[in-house]
């Protein structure tokens, strides 16, 4: 090979040795590193299902029981007192008389209700076995329900409220009471759901045995 004056050649690279043995992750790091992934894992899972819905945001707080169970929430406590079926409510008032009549059934029932802070009024609606939703009726005087008073703390306080119900949803009804909804709502709303204890055949027999005329003062 010819060369000029002052240069001198690359040596040529040298092969690589062949077999050479690779270096080794001790078992122990491996089980460490795979014990550290599933850790991440199930953090970011558990991380997931903390994280609510807009519509979860908007549930309700529910404390659920049955007929006479006290249902406490930190705003205020409900108990049902009795139902009564009716086809005819007469409501009496210092100087009249209103009666309200339905093609379907008169549901009354007596709750009481006590708040252990602040005074308070509640309003009420049933939830059918399927989903449906009955509100109180208006044709019934408004003084008469339970709706139209206060809840005092530190006492109980019954009233009534008043449902016009078709006799087929009577069966597996509930009872759901919650404070009236603000203009802007609450993140938070607390409501209690009562069990009324109408199976089919409890349903068949009180709406047959439904008073002519139920009488109410409002």
């Amino acid at each position: 090979m010819v060369t000029h004056p002052g240069f001198v050649p690359d040596a040529p690279a040298r092969p690589s040795p062949q077999g050479a043995p690779r270096a080794r992750v001790p078992v122990w790091r491996r089980v460490l590193g795979a014990i550290a992934g599933l850790a991440l894992a199930c953090g970011a899972v558990y991380v997931q299902s903390l994280v609510l819905t807009p519509d979860q945001l908007n549930d309700p707080i529910t404390t659920s029981g049955g007929m006479h169970d006290e249902l406490v929430t930190d705003r205020f406590s409900t108990r049902v007192e009795r139902l009564e079926f009716a086809r005819t409510v007469r409501v009496k008032q210092t100087y009249t008389t209103d009666e309200a009549t339905t093609d379907n059934i008169f549901l009354i029932v007596k709750v009481g209700a006590t708040t252990p802070r602040r005074p308070t009024r509640l309003d009420a609606h049933l939830l059918t076995a399927d989903g449906l939703r009955f509100e109180p009726t208006d044709r019934v005087a408004a003084t008469a329900s339970m709706a139209d008073k206060w809840v005092q703390p530190g006492w109980w306080r019954s009233g009534f409220f008043f449902f016009e119900v078709p006799k087929p949803a009577v069966a597996g009804l509930r009872l759901v009471v919650a404070e009236p909804e603000t203009l802007f709502g609450d993140t938070w709303v607390a409501e209690t759901s009562a069990d009324l204890g109408l199976d089919e055949t409890e349903a068949e027999r009180m709406v047959g045995a439904a008073k002519d005329v139920y009488e109410v003062t409002g």
